[in-house]
Order: C-alpha cells, then sequence, then structure tokens
C-alpha cells in the first residue's frame, strides 16, 4: 500500500512538474533598452519578434521594450526594418532583470543628409535631426519636408506658388532632383501654394537627403535625390487630426492579425483660396491653389521571412486665373490691367501604386522584388495675347524592380539590383513655344511678329527602360570603401549612361567621441520624364543628363550633444537638355498635324531641343550642432553655413549687338551648330552665402519655443536697361503695354546675371502649447514667419503698364508679409490645432 502511495506520488509529482515547466509561473518578463551605440540614441518604435514563441513587441519612443518569455533559456530576436532584419541571440535567465541591449552597427551606403531616422544612413555628407525637432521648426508650416532648406548644402527657392517647389542642391537645378517614398516615385513634392507637401508628417519616419555621389541603387537625379521612408510598426490603433488656416489633415493607423499586419491612411485637403483667397488682399481673378492628396500602406508580414506590402500615393492640384476686363482700368490702382482679359490655369496631379514583395531567409540576406504603376499627369490652358494653348501630358509607367543585397563576409556586403520600366506617353494640344528660345523678353501683345507661336500637338508612343545597379561595401576595421557601379538605357532613344562612383571614409574613434574623415566621387545620370524626345516634335537623338561629383570632409564629435561637420564639394554638369532653335534634322515628320495630308515630311524639321548646356558648381559646407540630452528637456540647434557659386552656359549661338551681317538661312544653321557663342554666367539659382540659425526647446510638459533665422545673399538677375517704346497694347481695353528690354551687348556691365538685390534675411517663431489627456493629447501652435517684417526682394519687377523709368523696375518682393486694408503690414502667420489619439 505505501509502495502504491508512493509511486502514486510520483506520477502527482511528475505531472505537476510537467505543468508547472509549462505554465506562466515559469514565465520571465524582461525589461531591457535597444541603444545604438554609435548614434548615441534609443531604438524607438521598432519591432522585435521573439522567434520561438512568434510574438511581437514594440519598443517606446526610449528604446524601451518589456519582452515576455514561457521560461529561462537562449532567445533569438528579429529587429524588424522597413530596409531589413537584425537577428540578436538573448540569454533569459529565471528572475525579472532589467538590462541594456546595443544594437548591431550597421554599414550603411554613403552620400547623404539623414534628417530623422532609426538607422544611420551614411559617412559622409550626412546630418541628423530628430523627427520631433523638425516637425515644429519655425518657418516650416509643419512639414517635414521643408526642415530640409535648413541644412548645409541646400538653398531654398524663395516665394510663393509652383516655383518655391524645389531645392537648390549643391548648385544643382532644382528640377534635376528625384524625390522617393519607400524608393516609390511621386511627381512633386509640395503643393502648388509652395507651403505643404504631398506626404502627411505621421507617416514619416526619416528624411535623407543625398547631395554627393549618392548610392548606385538610387537613379534620375543630377542634383540631389530625398528619400522619405514611412512608418513600418504599428503597435496599436493610433490617429491625428490637424485643422490650420490653409488645410485640413487626417491621419488613421492601426495593426491587424494579433500584430502580424498594419494599415496606416493619411490625407490632406486644401483651402487657401476659401481663406486667404477671400480675404480680399489679393487682386480680383486670381485664385489660389485648390489641392489635396492621400497615402495608402498596408502591410502583412505572412511569417518572419515573408512579407506583403501594398502602397497607394495620390496628389493632385490646380490653380487659375481670369482677370477681369473692368469698363474702366486704372492701372495706377491696379497695375496688372494690362493683362485684363487673360485666363489661364495649370494642374498636376500623380498616382503611385505598388505591390512589393519582401524576403528575408536570414540575417545574412534579403531580396525585394517591386511592381509599380507610376501615373503622373501636367496641364494647362492658356490666353493672353498672342499666347493661345493648352497642353495635356501623361508620361505613365507600369514597371517591376528587384533589390537584393547580401552579407557576403564579414568585411564585404553587397548590394545589387534591376528593374524594367513599360513607358506609355501621351502628349496632346496646342503647344505654346517661344520662336526664339535666346528671346530674354518676349511680348504676349506683339501682333506684328508674334515672340509666341502655338504648334499642334498629339503624341502618344511606347517605350522600355531597364537598368542595373551594384555596391560592393568594404570595411576592414575602421576603413569603409564603397565602390559601385549602375547601367540605364532608354529603349525609345537607343541610349543609355554608364554611371561609376565610389566613397571612403576612415574613423579615428579616440578623437573626442570619433572623428571621420571622408570622400567620395563619381558619375550620376538623368533623362527628364517629359516627351521632349519624340519623333515628331522632339529629339530622338537626345543624351542622358550627367554630372560628375566629388567631395571631401570630416566630421568630429566631441560628445554626446556637440559636433561640427565640414565638406567641400565641386559639381560639372554636361549634356543638359535645353532649347535649341537651331538643331535640326535634314527630312522629318511634318509637326504641323493640320497639313499632315498635304505634306507629311518636311525639309530642315526642328528637333527643338538639344543636349548642349554644362555649367558647374562648386563650395563648401560647415555645420555646428547641439543635441538635445535624451531623457531630459534640453534646448537643442544648429548653425549651418553654405558657401557656393553655379555657372550654366547654354552654348546656343546668339546674335549680339553690332552683328549686322545677313547670312542665308543655310549659314546660320552652319554657324549655329559649330560655333556657338553664348557666355557662361551666374545660375540664376545661385547664393553665395547661406545661413541657418535653428533653435528649439521643450521647457515644460505644455510648452516648447523654437526659432529660425536664415540669412541668404540675393539671387544674381539680368537688369532692366530700358523698354520697347510701348509699340503694342492690350486689344481688349486700349491699354498701352511696356515691354522691358535688355542689354545684348557680351561686354556690357549689364548684359547677363551681374545684379543682385539686398541680401535676403528673416526671422520665424513658433509657440507650441500642449494639452495631455488619458486618449492622446491636443497641440495649439501659433507660427509667425518674418517677425520683423523685413521687406524681402528677389530680381526685379517691371510694371507693364508704365514705361522704363527710375521708380520702373522695382525690387520684387517676395511673399512673408500681409498688407491689411489702410496699408498696415503684418508678419504672415499661421494658427492651428493638432489631435493625436
Amino acid at each position: 500500500m505505501n509502495s502504491a502511495s508512493n509511486k502514486l506520488n510520483k506520477y502527482i509529482i511528475l505531472i505537476f512538474a510537467l505543468i508547472l515547466m509549462g505554465s506562466p509561473l515559469l514565465a520571465v518578463s524582461v525589461k531591457i533598452k535597444l541603444y545604438n551605440q554609435k548614434k548615441e540614441v534609443g531604438e524607438k518604435n521598432l519591432s522585435i519578434m521573439v522567434f520561438e514563441t512568434k510574438k511581437f513587441f514594440q519598443t517606446d519612443g526610449e528604446g524601451n521594450v518589456t519582452l515576455e518569455f514561457p521560461a529561462p533559456g537562449e532567445y533569438t530576436l528579429r529587429l524588424l526594418r522597413d530596409t531589413g532584419m537584425q537577428e540578436m541571440k538573448l540569454s533569459v535567465g529565471a528572475n525579472d532583470e532589467a538590462r541594456t541591449v546595443y544594437t548591431e552597427k550597421k554599414v550603411i551606403p554613403k552620400g547623404g543628409i539623414v534628417v530623422e531616422g532609426e538607422r544611420e544612413k551614411t559617412v559622409s555628407s550626412r546630418t541628423k535631426v530628430r523627427y520631433e525637432e523638425i516637425k515644429r521648426m519655425p518657418g516650416t508650416f509643419g512639414e517635414a519636408l521643408r526642415s530640409l532648406e535648413t541644412l548645409p548644402g541646400v538653398i531654398p527657392n524663395i516665394g510663393f506658388g509652383g516655383g518655391a517647389n524645389g531645392i537648390i542642391i549643391r548648385g544643382a537645378d532644382p528640377q534635376s532632383n528625384t524625390y522617393l517614398y519607400d524608393d516609390l516615385p511621386i511627381l512633386y513634392p509640395y503643393h502648388l501654394d509652395g507651403l505643404t507637401s504631398v506626404i502627411h508628417n505621421d507617416l514619416i519616419k526619416s528624411i535623407d537627403l543625398y547631395r554627393g555621389a549618392f548610392p548606385a541603387n538610387f537613379n534620375n537625379a543630377t542634383g540631389g535625390v530625398i528619400e522619405i521612408e514611412t512608418v513600418d510598426a504599428i503597435q496599436k490603433a493610433k490617429g491625428a487630426f490637424q485643422v490650420s488656416l490653409w488645410n485640413t489633415t487626417a491621419y488613421s493607423a492601426t495593426p491587424f492579425a494579433n500584430g502580424k499586419g498594419y494599415v496606416a491612411i493619411a490625407g490632406k485637403l486644401g483651402y487657401l483660396d476659401k481663406t486667404l483667397g477671400a480675404s480680399g488682399l489679393l487682386p480680383e481673378g486670381i485664385r489660389l491653389p485648390r489641392y489635396n492628396d492621400s497615402q495608402i500602406k498596408l502591410v502583412y508580414n505572412f511569417t518572419p521571412e515573408h512579407q506583403v506590402s501594398l502602397y497607394n500615393l495620390t496628389a493632385q492640384d490646380n490653380f487659375a486665373i481670369d482677370l477681369p476686363n473692368k469698363a474702366v482700368n486704372d492701372p495706377t490702382k491696379d497695375p496688372i490691367s494690362t493683362f485684363s482679359g487673360a485666363k489661364a490655369n495649370f494642374g498636376q496631379s500623380f498616382r503611385t501604386t505598388a505591390l512589393r514583395y519582401t524576403w528575408v531567409p536570414g540575417d545574412k540576406f534579403q531580396n525585394r522584388i517591386t511592381l509599380i504603376n507610376f501615373d503622373p499627369i501636367t496641364q494647362y490652358n492658356v490666353g493672353v495675347g498672342s499666347i493661345q494653348g493648352k497642353q495635356f501630358v501623361r508620361p505613365t509607367y507600369v514597371g517591376v524592380r528587384q533589390d537584393a543585397n547580401w552579407q557576403a563576409t564579414d568585411f564585404l556586403k553587397i548590394d545589387f539590383g534591376s528593374e524594367y520600366r513599360r513607358l506609355s506617353f501621351r502628349d496632346y494640344g496646342d503647344q505654346v513655344k517661344l520662336k526664339d528660345p535666346t528671346n530674354v523678353s518676349p511680348n504676349p501683345y506683339n501682333t506684328a511678329d508674334p515672340d509666341f507661336i502655338s504648334q499642334p500637338l498629339s503624341v502618344k508612343g511606347l517605350s522600355g527602360y531597364y537598368n542595373g545597379y551594384t555596391t560592393l561595401h568594404f570595411k576592414f576595421g575602421n576603413f569603409l570603401i564603397e565602390p559601385g557601379v549602375r547601367y540605364d538605357h532608354l529603349e525609345v532613344t537607343n541610349n543609355g549612361a554608364l554611371a561609376p562612383r565610389a566613397t571612403a571614409s576612415y574613423t579615428f574613434p579616440e578623437l573626442g567621441k570619433g572623428l571621420t574623415i571622408f570622400g567620395s566621387g563619381g558619375d550620376l545620370a538623368r533623362f527628364p520624364q517629359t516627351t521632349v524626345f519624340n519623333k515628331e516634335t522632339g529629339n530622338p537623338d537626345l543624351r542622358f543628363e550627367k554630372v560628375r561629383k566629388v567631395s571631401a570632409g570630416f566630421e568630429q564629435k566631441f560628445n554626446s550633444v556637440w559636433q561640427v561637420t565640414f565638406e567641400a564639394f565641386k559639381n560639372e554638369f554636361r549634356d543638359t537638355i535645353v532649347s535649341d532653335p537651331y538643331i535640326s534634322t535634314p527630312i522629318g515628320m511634318n509637326p504641323d498635324k493640320s497639313r499632315l495630308l498635304a505634306q507629311p515630311l518636311v525639309t530642315n524639321r526642328s528637333l527643338n531641343y538639344s543636349n548642349r548646356q554644362n555649367g558647374w558648381s562648386h563650395g563648401y559646407e560647415v555645420m555646428i550642432r547641439k543635441n538635445s540630452k535624451p531623457g531630459i528637456r534640453d534646448w537643442f540647434g544648429w548653425i549651418s553655413y553654405t558657401w557656393s557659386q553655379s555657372f550654366v552656359n547654354d552654348n546656343i549661338n546668339k546674335t549680339y549687338d553690332g552683328d549686322n551681317f545677313q547670312y542665308s538661312t543655310i549659314e546660320k544653321k552652319v554657324i549655329a551648330e559649330y560655333f556657338p557663342n553664348s557666355k557662361e554666367q551666374l545660375a540664376s539659382w545661385d547664393r553665395t552665402h547661406v545661413v541657418n540659425v535653428i533653435y528649439g526647446w521643450r521647457f515644460s510638459e505644455e510648452y516648447q519655443i523654437g526659432g529660425r533665422w536664415s540669412y541668404l545673399t540675393s539671387v544674381p538677375y539680368q537688369p532692366i536697361t530700358g523698354d520697347d517704346g510701348g509699340r503694342y497694347s492690350n486689344p481688349l481695353n486700349g491699354l498701352t503695354y511696356w515691354n522691358p528690354t535688355y542689354s545684348n551687348n557680351p561686354y556690357s556691365s549689364d548684359y547677363g546675371n551681374v545684379r543682385r538685390g539686398a541680401d535676403y534675411h528673416r526671422l520665424d517663431v513658433r509657440l507650441d502649447k500642449f494639452e495631455n489627456y488619458s486618449w492622446g493629447y491636443l497641440n495649439w501652435y501659433l507660427e509667425i514667419v518674418n517677425l520683423y517684417l523685413r521687406k524681402n526682394t528677389n530680381g526685379e519687377g517691371f510694371d507693364n503698364s508704365r514705361p522704363f523709368s527710375a521708380t520702373n523696375p522695382t525690387p520684387s518682393q517676395t511673399f512673408g508679409t500681409l498688407e491689411l486694408p489702410g496699408g498696415t503690414i503684418i508678419p504672415f502667420f499661421n494658427i492651428g490645432m493638432e489631435v493625436h489619439f
């Protein structure tokens, strides 16, 4: 009996032990802080999967997370990032414990500025600021993308409207940049108001600005590449709602399938025409821009190795002018009355839809395949004097792209990829063109010999485009070298571009908190996404635009707070596409569709565009930065300074004053082809000195204050030297139209971009008030632009209702103040409320 009892007790103890081993009583909770030693910051908002249990967790804003394990033992943590996975081993003891886990130091391609993000992205040409800092930066109207204007090597486009839609990166044309959203194309970064971006802030995880010889996986830019990375994990349902004077934004995100997937949706609606446009402060007949945008991202992880993502991005803008022709037009009170009766509208939009599959079999290799449909549209309709036309352009494509990286050895990582696109372009309407592209002062009311012509246009076609690239990342101790190469080919022109590049850096960790010296160089290429290559009205032999970039510099970190960066650069631009009135083909299709049946072929058909333009830029950049200390209410800020010069030459033959020799048409074409005589001059966007001073401080739980002071040398311009004598008038109201004239003597002190106005500077401030609740928080804000009412100018403007005189032209003032009825001047301001839940 005792023996049976003992056996029973043993079985009971054994069963109890077996139950206990699988019981939560043995479960262990471990509080850890994931910390990046190189960046000296916690790994915030990072998704973590415990491989053995298949459970998902996410760090907070400081990198802290509590992980749960069923029992003590060895576990594998997978840190899930949009661009790859990092695997780490963790030993878990029997007792709950807190510890700091240092993440692996990543070796990332060089060549850009990291504006914010969880990963270090560059070795050289890099500046990093936290997203929390740039979101509430004064003068940016809460737009993270606008913070790029304050970084070294970047010159903002000062203005209001479409002209403010680009930034100048190291002297390159603002139209030569490429913007990417999770490596997907967007047509334009800002709406037509020039104030707001097409991407919702709460979707942005990081922004990288590559201004040097950027990595080979990027393409189609001779200026810079702006890479926007979005959030890659959603732990719980959340949302945001913001209302301001000119737009309303909304954002919502939620996980699903027990954390295996998430969906994020955001959008924006602009109504500046209903607020500022209805204030009576603008001339009659001008309707300010209307716009909207939306972004959808859906991600699902079937397993830790297999992920599928779906994207849909849209944006739409339009702007209109309809100037009334009044019974009595007084040009002294209405300076635009000379354009009475003018009508114009402009629209642009894009849609990007993508399906992406990511395969991550381990921490040594990953591959990504993306199907893309990109649908950009631009259109206009204009009628003023001899300028009569409308045009619709739609260069869409469907493509497939593959990107992979392989950690071949401890010292070598290899990136490689390829892409194929099927282009479908459509371009129709009545294209408005200058009869002579070298004419710097065309007159819209010249009826005797019109300066503008309208050309019927109906172009459609298909073409293939493909590319391939590879980059090798060698790291030996503190030395890093990254050679790379890519090749792009456009079938419709049968032209390609081979673009090698390389970067190198060396770090001295014992000097302060680390001194890194770096350098880079290489060739980059771009082909504009337009129809300038079509065989009917364009040039099918156009080549890729190219640039050779070289740069070198250093970064010194003194401690976790202070650092200094210096870099010098030189860029040489060549084969830039430019309007060319002389280039032609001996025989070609008749571009005039109305005469196509009667005369299908014409001789000396103008090709309209060539690769004649070249240019160069050089300069240096300095940045002194003070970071805020994590975990405390500390101030942050930086001072950036850029000195640069930019030059361009169209290499087009021009007829100057004094050249009265009469050439035949054939002689003129031969001279123009082989003897270009245009002069190199400063680029119209050149600014020699650019300074930005940024300051921000969250001095209490309820308030944050920020300031931004900017200084820029004025852009160069060609001075107006007279007028045409008022030879033409507006036929609708009879008002004389005085057209400005410019020097055509290359030896004159007034020829070319030789004048500059007063220097530009302004002070912007922003005050934020936070109200915290159990469900989230409210953020009230007041932003004041140009606090001390500086009357900044940008070139000079000519009043066409009056002749040239000592008071005409006058400096052209930029947008930055508001004039109330009665003449009172106040700063431009924005008041708004943001709700996060």
